[in-house]
């Protein structure tokens, strides 16, 4: 089954979301992620009809932490 994404990057961030679209909207604005490394991620994790769904805030904060944490080097001859 394929996964239909309703967010855009061109549309305003959801107040809630699930995993792929999670993935999609940290990938687009802060590091290419997968939606099975976002099952990962220690979030907080709501279940209406049996579907997980996340708060993008809450996702976001996560992985601007992971960033801001991430070693940062220079590439290249100096």
């Amino acid at each position: 089954m394929s996964q239909k994404y309703t967010w855009q990057p061109d549309q305003p961030l959801p107040k809630n979301a699930d995993r792929k679209t999670i993935a999609r909207i940290v990938s687009h604005l802060c590091f290419p992620v997968s939606d099975r490394t976002i099952e990962t991620w220690p979030l907080k994790v709501c279940r209406p009809n049996r579907s997980a769904v996340i708060a993008v805030e809450d996702a976001l904060a996560y992985a601007e932490s992971k960033l801001e944490k991430s070693v940062s080097y220079k590439q290249g001859e100096v």
